[in-house]
């Protein structure tokens, strides 16, 4: 089956990227963009700052990692300092395939092909969702920029991206034949995310099928009816609630955009009752403050108690789960559900209409 896979993957590389642009922005949704850029104050001051980091990225060198490494490695340790030091460069291309799109100066198309080329030809794919869940932002400039790219960039780019989706297949195949938790805990989540953007980003619909059958699957076997999920009991964390449910909601707003799950995928529901949204409204009241959560207190992962003696902050068991740290899930939950703007409103206190610029994608996503 794998060996099928591939074949049919490199196969499916040799025509011509898909206009569809379900990961990031299409044109009219651009448009959108740029109408809220010039009409809403809060909108044009988080466009500024992206602008000026785009501004600030142009005499910037590229610096990829061979290998991300920052899961299971404790902070302070030389290689991850190094990989967050690489990771810089997510924000950067980010920033500069907005600046093109919005701007349409040529200088910052360049400065993004140079990014993306960097790190397609020296980033080696190991197939861990935890190190290659950095690399939302790079797949999102990429599939906001594909239809600008020179031919020669757009191959490399997404010969690149669809080795990272398979090799994650390939580790996930390994998992779930050793019986590892792995195949279905957080590592899972964001295995299922990192793909779905892979798949819709170079339009492959081997890897398209392969998140939806996966997508369904998680729901069942990692969150649970009552809207906990695995990770929360097995780490006693909301801090992993959170893994779980933040990367399954992008997952689902791509789902969503395309429509090739049938239903709508955040209100999905598995046999036994499990739903994405079940487990976002159950960490709603963890955010509001009507409930709180001491962490990390009946942890089963030994990794957390390492990470707790190294003085990492917040890992010591028994530190108050912080609403901030939910943030981004009442965020990326406001696409399915726009009374999470009131929520997230009353966290912080202000009634900014965009908050964030998560908020201001979900507006102009949103069908």
């Amino acid at each position: 089956m794998m060996k099928k896979l591939v074949l049919f993957s490199t196969f499916c590389l040799l025509f011509t990227v898909s206009k569809a642009q379900v990961v990031s922005l299409s044109t009219s949704e651009l448009t959108k963009l740029k109408s809220l850029i010039r009409s809403q104050a809060d909108v044009k001051k988080q466009w500024e700052e992206i602008l000026k980091t785009a501004d600030e990225s142009l005499t910037a060198t590229p610096n990829p990692a061979d290998t991300i490494l920052t899961e299971g490695i404790l902070q302070g340790d030389p290689r991850k300092t190094r990989t967050w030091k690489s990771i810089e460069d997510m924000q950067k291309v980010y920033s500069l395939a907005f600046a093109y799109k919005i701007t349409g100066e040529k200088k910052y198309l360049a400065k993004t092909s140079e990014f993306l080329l960097a790190w397609a030809q020296r980033n080696q794919p190991q197939g861990n969702p935890i190190n290659d869940t950095n690399l939302d932002r790079i797949i999102f400039a990429y599939d906001l920029l594909k239809k600008d790219l020179a031919a020669d960039v757009n191959s490399t780019v997404t010969n690149w991206l669809n080795k990272v989706a398979l090799q994650e297949i390939k580790t996930y195949n390994e998992k779930v034949k050793s019986n590892s938790a792995t195949y279905f805990n957080n590592w899972n989540s964001h295995r299922i995310k990192e793909i779905a953007e892979v798949a819709w980003a170079i339009d492959d619909e081997q890897l398209k099928t392969w998140v939806i059958e996966n997508y369904k699957k998680q729901i069942s076997k990692n969150l649970l009816a009552d809207g906990s999920s695995h990770d929360f009991h097995e780490r006693d964390a909301l801090h992993y609630h959170i893994y779980d449910v933040d990367p399954l909601m992008v997952a689902a707003t791509i789902l969503d955009r395309d429509g090739k799950l049938g239903e709508n995928p955040y209100s999905y529901k598995s046999p036994e009752g499990n739903s994405l949204k079940n487990s976002v409204d159950w960490l709603v009241p963890f955010f509001t403050g009507e409930k709180t959560h001491a962490e990390w207190v009946n942890s089963k992962s030994s990794f957390d108690k390492k990470r707790a003696a190294n003085g990492e902050k917040g890992y010591i068991a028994g530190t108050l789960f912080k609403p901030q740290e939910a943030r981004t899930s009442i965020a990326l939950a406001n696409y399915f559900d726009k009374e999470m703007l009131e929520v997230y409103q009353s966290n912080i206190n202000a009634k900014l209409k965009y908050p964030t610029w998560q908020f201001v994608l979900n507006e102009v996503k949103r069908k």
